[in-house]
Formats: C-alpha cells, sequence, structure tokens
C-alpha cells in the first residue's frame, strides 16, 4: 500500500467535512481540480504550474500519454472487464460517489437498460460534471461480443440522482449491483470495513458489489506525483490487487472475480 504525495498546494484539511463518512479528501476541491485536468489541452499542462523544474517534462509526458489513450475515463477497457462478471439482465444499479455516473451506464450498455440506476454523491462538482458531461459515447465492443461498438448512454431523465451523503440514505436491498469506483481509497482501514458494510446493506440476496481502487504501480505513482497540485487534496491509497481483495474479505463479502486494468484494481463480491 502506498499513500499518495505531497498534498496539493492549496490543500486545506481544515476544510475536509467529517472525513470519517466521506473519505479524508476536499472533495469540492478534487473535483473542480479534475474537471480541469481533464478539460486542458495535454501541451498546456505546465500553464502556471510552480512545480520544480525536473518535474515538467514527467507532466508534460504523461498527459499526453493520459490524453492519447483516454486512460483516465478507459472506457473499452472497463467494458471488457465490466463484461466479464455475472450480472443479471437489466440490473437495477446503485453508484456511491457516482459523479458523472458512466461505470452504470457501461453496466447497461453491456446487460440491458431496462433497471432502475440511482446515483449518490454529494458533491455539487460531481452533480455539475453528471450534468454537463456528454449524453452518450461509443466505445469498443469487448471481445468476443456479437457487436463491434457499444452506444454507452447516460440517461439522465430515468435516473435519480442523490446529492447526499451515502450514509445518510438509508439502505433498501433491492439493487442487483452496486459500484464504488475510486472511494474505498480514501478511507484508513477501519473507514474502510465500515463504508463496505453500508454498501452491502443496498443490495438483494445474492447481490454484486464491485468495487474499484488505483493500482500501486510505479506508472500510477508517477501519475500522482506528477500532477499532486491537481489530484492529492486529501488521503488516498495505492493498493496492489491482493491488498484490496485483503480488505474486502476481512469485512466479510465473498469474492467473486479480481480484475485488473492499467490503473485500476476492481473486486466484484457478494
Amino acid at each position: 500500500m502506498w499513500v499518495t504525495r505531497p498534498l496539493a498546494r492549496g490543500f486545506d484539511p481544515d476544510r475536509i467535512k467529517d472525513p470519517e463518512r466521506s473519505g479524508a479528501v476536499d472533495w469540492a476541491l478534487f473535483n473542480a481540480n479534475f474537471e480541469r485536468f481533464l478539460n486542458t489541452p495535454w501541451w498546456r499542462v505546465n500553464q502556471g504550474h510552480r512545480g520544480p523544474a525536473w518535474l515538467r517534462p514527467l507532466r508534460l509526458g504523461m498527459a499526453y500519454a493520459q490524453k492519447r489513450r483516454d486512460a483516465v475515463h478507459d472506457f473499452a477497457g472497463k467494458a471488457a472487464a465490466l463484461s466479464r462478471l455475472r450480472v443479471p439482465p437489466d440490473p437495477s444499479v446503485v453508484f456511491f460517489g457516482a459523479e458523472a455516473g458512466w461505470e452504470a451506464a457501461i453496466l447497461q450498455a453491456l446487460f440491458g437498460a431496462g433497471g432502475e440506476v440511482v446515483l449518490i454523491d454529494e458533491d455539487p462538482a460531481a452533480h455539475d460534471r453528471f450534468l454537463r458531461a456528454p449524453v452518450s459515447v461509443r466505445v469498443r465492443a469487448p471481445r468476443g461480443s456479437s457487436r463491434r461498438e457499444l452506444l454507452v448512454q447516460r440517461d439522465l431523465h430515468r435516473w435519480r440522482y442523490l446529492r447526499q451523503n451515502f450514509f445518510d440514505v438509508a439502505p433498501e436491498p433491492r439493487f442487483d449491483v452496486g459500484i464504488d469506483w475510486g472511494l474505498i481509497e480514501h478511507f484508513p482501514d477501519p473507514g474502510k470495513a465500515k463504508l463496505i458494510a453500508h454498501f452491502r446493506k443496498f443490495l438483494k440476496p445474492g447481490g454484486l458489489q464491485i468495487s474499484s481502487s488505483p493500482r500501486d504501480r510505479l506508472a500510477v505513482r508517477l501519475f500522482y506525483r506528477a500532477f499532486a497540485d491537481e489530484l492529492n487534496t486529501g488521503y488516498r491509497e495505492l493498493m496492489t490487487l491482493p491488498e484490496l481483495s485483503e480488505r474486502i474479505e476481512r469485512a466479510g463479502g465473498v469474492i467473486e472475480d479480481r480484475l485488473t486494468l492499467p490503473a485500476h484494481n476492481i473486486v466484484a463480491y457478494r
């Protein structure tokens, strides 16, 4: 396990509200910075950057690679990984810390869009991204699919978006699938167990929870070091797949699948 550092300049721990329930992160600062990072052309990432000179070529090279491969979104990679999971047709989905909700849309593109979708995220900047992101994207279909492309659509009219802390949402065990993508790493270990236990309360008997966290590998460490000012707005762990799996099992999850993408671990459990 590796804790990303240094923290962003301008980060103020006193701005974090209730870190035990929302993660030890300034989410407003993170979401604003992340949105700006996504919308900055790669060749401009050093404009206004006040870091050391040696960091500038690293930032430029990593920004170019990220934009060229769409490594942050990685819709095709996520679709290929999620297609391997045992998900029922037209699943009902609850997404914790949902931001724009893309991973729920990928599940619907793969398994059917007839089920209920509830997105939960209390940060105003995340909801703003939900409203302003493209309604649909076309991505390469997973290998072995009868289709060449997937049409990944976010249904802003049918989906429900709850602008609340997920601990304030009364759990009803009615969902086939739960998703938490990039949340668990912001909670030290005691908080992880509480988080996992709460998420599982939303699932039907036999329901599937999908947890993803950044991988602990050199390229990911370098990414968070290069863009520390943009992204390190609080506590974040990078974990190996076994480390994430062990924490889920310790919290009572029965793991069904373990998958990796270049930047992410994915663990599906019941």
